[in-house]
């Protein structure tokens, strides 16, 4: 039964091990795949304030064409661009947002397949935070909330000209979610085939346990049974009397008997019977 339960131990730890190495390596591909995305979304900002500012200095020069000016004609061929646009994921969106009366106002927004703009949203450093670094005047990429509550991977940027902030983000669930699906499958395949695997083990390994087992039961209850004399052993030269551990002296045939599983029956020797009965002749040869 020990045996059983070390294996069974042994089992497990194999069990940890082999799921601790899947879930560490879907963990690794996560990361990579996160850095790819952060990278993805910086390329598509980069791009885009390019493209926009592009549009804006063309605008620029010819503004007298434009009765709203240049920045209101720049937005508008934005959105009719962004009509064409295919979106980048499930939860990806590319906002615009300017700074007025401490508050971030949203000037453009493209959700999935949506042309629309969030409202303004108070100026917090714990909500929209991409978008709160972009109209600072800064670019890069971040981990934060934005203007739903949400949190996101964004990479954001400034631009200038337009005095505007600039943020393509993408919900951090939505990175998550296949790699999620990943380990929840690594899980229930390695239940399912380590269950299958101790299965069949026992199945073939029962009767070697049990033939193991009764063996070291044999065994055991053999070595229980036999008794075996070793080292010195006191004996008095003349009566042959042997000293036990307490001190005591006993027969010779005392001491064996209570240290082994010999018994004695008892009989005479020819000198003895010569020297005690020379009357009689106990060894006479016919």
């Amino acid at each position: 039964m020990q045996l059983r339960k070390r294996i069974i131990w042994l089992l497990a730890i194999l069990v940890v091990v082999a799921l601790t190495i899947g879930i560490t390596a879907v963990s690794i591909f996560y990361q990579a795949a996160f850095r790819e995305k952060s990278k993805s979304l910086s390329e598509l900002i980069s791009s885009q304030i390019s493209l926009i500012e592009s549009v804006y200095r063309f605008n620029k020069q010819h503004e007298s064409q434009y009765p709203n000016g240049a920045k209101e004609a720049t937005l508008s061929q934005l959105v009719d661009s962004h009509n064409r646009y295919e979106k980048f994921s499930a939860t990806g969106e590319i906002l615009v947002a300017e700074k007025r009366d401490n508050k971030i106002h949203f000037i453009f927004g493209h959700l999935q397949d949506r042309i629309i703009a969030p409202g303004p949203v108070a100026i917090n450093f714990s909500m929209d935070t991409p978008m709160l670094l972009a109209i600072s005047g800064q670019s890069g990429t971040v981990t934060g909330m934005d203007y739903s509550g949400e949190r996101v991977l964004a990479a954001y940027g400034y631009m200038p000209e337009l005095d505007c902030g600039i943020v393509a983000k993408i919900n951090i669930a939505e990175i998550r979610s296949p790699f999620i699906n990943a380990i929840a499958l690594i899980l229930l395949i390695g239940i399912v085939a380590i269950s299958l695997g101790m299965l069949v083990f026992f199945k073939i390994s029962n009767p070697i346990l049990e033939e193991m087992a009764n063996t070291i039961g044999n065994l055991q209850e053999a070595l229980f049974e036999v008794k075996l004399l070793s080292g010195f052993l006191p004996i008095c030269a003349s009566c042959k009397k042997i000293r036990d551990d307490h001190g005591y002296w006993n027969q010779i045939e005392s001491y064996i008997e209570s240290h082994s599983e010999a018994q004695f029956s008892h009989g005479i020797c020819p000198d003895c019977a010569e020297k005690l009965y020379p009357e009689i002749d106990l060894y006479k040869k016919e």
